[in-house]
């Protein structure tokens, strides 16, 4: 069972994506399998269990979700209880830990959402020890797990989500690719910076494409740009990317791994990252690693956390899409250099690692 203080669909935000992919690989594999989730709207109506690509699926108001889970583990009596880190005031892993805690596997996905160390947005020692009980902890990312160990001495397995759909070559070739894209515009994504570029190339054509974290101010100021356009958001992002001359990622807090990052590189977009966090591992050893001024506080506004971000310098990203942009033969070369690198990374990657780790769990507790 998977309880997630978050949506299930629209699965756009790796945490989501990454749960609902490992749902339903387990349940292709002929496990049983359920999710609890928070309804995508706070004006819709509670679904009743639905069935999505094998998976039996319950969505709930966020005020319901931990009397909801309660009922459901009772009901249910799963093997084992997934829980992702993206659960505000820990709810859904109080409700699992009240179940059995042996049988709970917390997952490791966002470090800003982990109760404790520099980056956390809700800081919580008593959030801390209820962690400290679920039986299994799992990290999607090398920096996930090192974030763990040095602040709460947390041992943890690494299993990288496959979250990687099957793709052809590139349809686009290089020439004919000229936007410049950006996902998630906003503060702590580095949206300052993406504007700052748009307006250093008033003649190139750039692209958001706003998620969770765009605000309507941040949408007033992409609005205010000349040559930036806003598209919708897709599960998919392939028909996004396929005119895209590079892909700009300038966070400017800790990325726990970096999924854009990796998908856009297997579609030979050159990627300009910043140089913090899981984005080091996504980068996969190609260039671009950018530096940034990293977000180090928060302040919390009506109850959610709000990012002091520090003045940045956009020259070395300037310099950096001004070559790919005007230089072919690199542009060429960063792209293959990317694609190659991406395409060995997925295929490293095992789509049933957690199916195998829960079985040695089950083994080991018999």
């Amino acid at each position: 069972m998977l309880l997630q203080n978050m949506y299930y669909e629209p699965a756009l935000g790796g945490a989501n994506r990454s749960g609902r992919r490992w749902m339903e690989l387990l349940a292709a594999r002929g496990h049983e399998c359920m999710v609890l989730a928070l309804v995508s709207s706070p004006s819709a109506p509670p679904a009743e269990d639905r069935l999505i690509a094998g998976v039996r699926v319950r969505l709930c108001h966020g005020r319901a979700l931990p009397a909801t889970a309660a009922s459901l583990l009772r009901a249910e009596s799963p093997d084992w209880v997934l829980v992702p880190s993206d659960d505000p005031g820990q709810l859904m892993l109080g409700a699992a830990v009240a179940y059995d805690p042996a049988r709970v596997v917390y997952v490791a996905h966002t470090i800003q959402q982990l109760p404790f160390g520099p980056a956390a947005y809700y800081p919580s020692a008593a959030g801390t020890r209820l962690l400290r009980k679920a039986g299994a902890v799992v990290s999607v990312s090398e920096a996930a797990a090192a974030h763990l160990t040095r602040w709460a001495g947390l041992p943890s397995v690494v299993i990288r989500p496959h979250v990687y759909a099957d793709r052809p070559p590139p349809s686009s070739p290089p020439a004919t690719r000229s936007e410049t894209v950006m996902v998630n515009p906003c503060a702590v994504k580095g949206i300052e910076l993406f504007l700052a570029l748009a307006a250093a190339f008033p003649e190139q054509r750039f692209v958001a494409i706003p998620t969770w974290g765009t605000t309507p101010e941040d949408r007033a100021a992409l609005d205010a740009a000349p040559n930036v356009t806003i598209r919708e958001p897709e599960p998919d992002l392939r028909p996004l990317l396929r005119s895209a001359r590079a892909l700009v990622m300038p966070s400017l807090w800790d990325e726990t791994f970096g999924y854009t990052c990796v998908e856009a590189m297997a579609e030979g977009v050159p990627v300009l990252a910043s140089d913090v966090g899981g984005l080091r591992e996504a980068k996969l050893g190609v260039p671009y690693r950018l530096p940034v001024r990293p977000v180090t506080a928060y302040r919390l506004a009506r109850g959610r956390p709000v990012p002091t971000v520090p003045e940045q310098d956009p020259e070395p990203w300037r310099r950096a899409l001004g070559a790919l942009l005007s230089d072919e033969e690199h542009h060429r070369d960063i792209a293959t250099r990317s694609r190659a690198a991406a395409d060995a990374f997925i295929a490293s990657l095992d789509p049933h690692a957690l199916e195998r780790h829960l079985i040695r769990l089950s083994e080991g507790a018999t």
